[in-house]
């Protein structure tokens, strides 16, 4: 028989924590949902409500614990299921995400916009064939929903369909032609030549937008594709400049933060510290990392179309782990906060972590690669938690890449490439910190430049392959292959097999890029262009 008096008093408890959220009050807020467990220790809503205030307060492992006691005592409502998989997302737990969502039967039982955005959050932990199932299942049942055919066009071209894809998104714009992402994204499926391109759709939707807004960012940049692969390159600039002007005042980018991070990170990782005694694991991971854009989804699709290699994709799966050690939850690969604390961590048990979470992307095969740029800044702390671990570092021309970073998109990933004096000086400090890790560990990172890699496959891919303990395999230089998702900027790109003709993309701006060019010479990491 239900209590009434304790039915009441969790009613009350349960508005006083609403009310705390509202106000954002979390400290409040966990206390609240916190009295009801002790009421009543399987109140699942309690749960998950304790999750989100506890991880506010950022009490990260608290928080987690309380998600794993949701999943635990679930139903499979897709409501519910819907809420789990934005919170196992939250977690980086993508294993238990998609045991959740076959088990729940969600892709037979959820509407389309449920479907819908569980398939973004699929492909965002790399599943590209989940995610694709889920997205079909969606527009199948609302065929005019904009945004599930987008996102059916854009897992479309993660997997290598561009014709496909093409058909989608010009049905989302069909559908919503303010819609920018699409817009967006298609300019980045292939070259538009004279008579296919869509610059005068893109100048009538941004002429429409709100002066400042994302959308006018994202539209900007799409233009800037367009008009580039067009060579109408003072058009072009105009319209990447616009872009990055407005991006740079919507997400200020701090150098402050990046110098402090990267020096204490070399403070932290002397040749004693990154030193980690010998250990068998279940696989060998290959870290894949450098700048954004230096040819890392290049190397990845060369490693990944090897026989004993799963090609993981991109993933904060090392982040997580240093997350749970430092108890802290850090937003991107690594923060000031979570460095300090993880001088005293457990590595073993960090490294352990990180080997059972990615074991389902590793899929039996005895090599697995992680192709997360950022983990450049990680690579001491990978180092000592992964001994059998393999680091291969991309190396590319400074102005070419500095140029790659200043014409991609990134959302919040690379705040630091929408301004050429703040993208130069990242390039700076990203090159003072590899020289640290190939003085303090020399033998544990291989360099591969990309020039190499484009110019002489066959021998670069055999000097890699001997550093990872692979035999060679001439069938995994054929990156162009219809296999496998590639989820990154270079989804099209990469696909046209392997390119000799990207160098120097820069240089019909040359006129205009005077402060990013200038600021690399200052540096020391190039000569002046002629």
């Amino acid at each position: 028989m239900p209590n009434p008096a304790l039915q009441s008093t969790i009613q009350r408890l349960w508005e006083r924590g609403e009310t705390a959220m509202r106000q954002k009050n979390w400290r409040e807020a966990a206390k609240a949902f916190e009295e009801i467990l002790a009421l009543e220790p399987g109140h699942l809503p309690a749960m998950l409500k304790a999750s989100s205030a506890l991880l506010q307060l950022d009490q990260y492992n608290k928080a987690r614990a309380r998600l794993m006691s949701a999943l635990a005592v679930a139903n499979h409502h897709p409501g519910l299921v819907m809420e789990l998989g934005r919170k196992l997302r939250q977690f980086h737990e993508p294993a238990l995400l998609l045991d959740l969502l076959e088990r729940s039967r969600f892709i037979a039982n959820a509407p389309p916009p449920a479907l819908t955005e569980m398939a973004l959050i699929v492909s965002s932990i790399g599943d590209q064939e989940t995610a694709l199932a889920l997205v079909r299942r969606a527009t199948q049942l609302a065929p005019d929903a904009f945004q599930g055919r987008y996102l059916h066009g854009t897992v479309l071209m993660f997997l290598g369909r561009m014709e496909e894809a093409e058909t989608e998104l010009e049905a989302c714009i069909r559908l919503q032609p303010d819609f920018p992402q699409a817009h967006w994204v298609l300019s980045r499926l292939r070259k538009w030549g004279e008579h296919d391109h869509h610059v005068e759709r893109l100048r009538q939707q941004m002429a429409k937008v709100r002066p400042g807004s994302e959308p006018e960012a994202y539209f900007s940049f799409a233009l800037h594709n367009e008009l580039h692969d067009l060579k109408r390159f003072d058009e072009s600039w105009q319209a990447l400049e616009r872009g990055c002007q407005v991006k740079t005042k919507l997400d200020p980018y701090h150098e402050r933060s990046t110098r402090e991070l990267f020096s204490r990170v070399k403070q932290i990782c002397t040749p004693e510290f990154v030193r980690a005694a010998p250990r068998e694991d279940a696989y060998t991971p290959i870290f894949i990392v450098g700048m954004h854009r230096s040819g890392t989804t290049l190397l990845e699709r060369i490693l990944g179309g090897h026989s004993l290699v799963s090609d993981g994709g991109e993933t904060y799966a090392f982040t997580a782990q240093l997350k749970i050690a430092a108890d802290h939850k850090t937003e991107h690969a690594l923060d000031l906060q979570t460095a300090d604390r993880l001088v005293d961590a457990d590595f073993v048990a960090i490294g352990r972590g990180f080997i059972e979470a990615s074991r389902w992307r590793a899929k039996g095969k005895p090599f697995l690669t992680e192709k997360l740029p950022p983990n450049l800044i990680n690579a001491g702390f990978i180092a000592k938690a992964l001994p059998n671990a393999r680091i291969l570092h991309m190396v590319r021309d400074p102005a070419d890449t500095c140029f790659s970073n200043l014409r991609t998109y990134f959302s919040n990933a690379a705040l630091y490439s929408f301004d050429q004096v703040s993208l130069a000086n990242y390039f700076g400090h990203y090159r003072d910190l590899m020289q640290h890790w190939r003085t303090v560990m020399p033998e544990r990172v291989l360099d591969i430049a990309y020039d190499d890699l484009v110019r002489d496959t066959e021998a670069t891919a055999r000097r890699i392959f001997d550093f990872c303990g692979l035999p060679f395999e001439a069938d995994a230089l054929r990156v162009e292959r219809s296999s496998g998702a590639v989820s990154t900027a270079s989804s099209a790109s990469v696909r046209q097999g392997i390119l000799t003709d990207r160098g120097a993309a820069w240089a019909p701006y040359q006129a205009h890029l005077a402060p990013l060019l200038d600021r690399l010479v200052e540096l020391g990491v190039m000569e002046r262009p002629a």
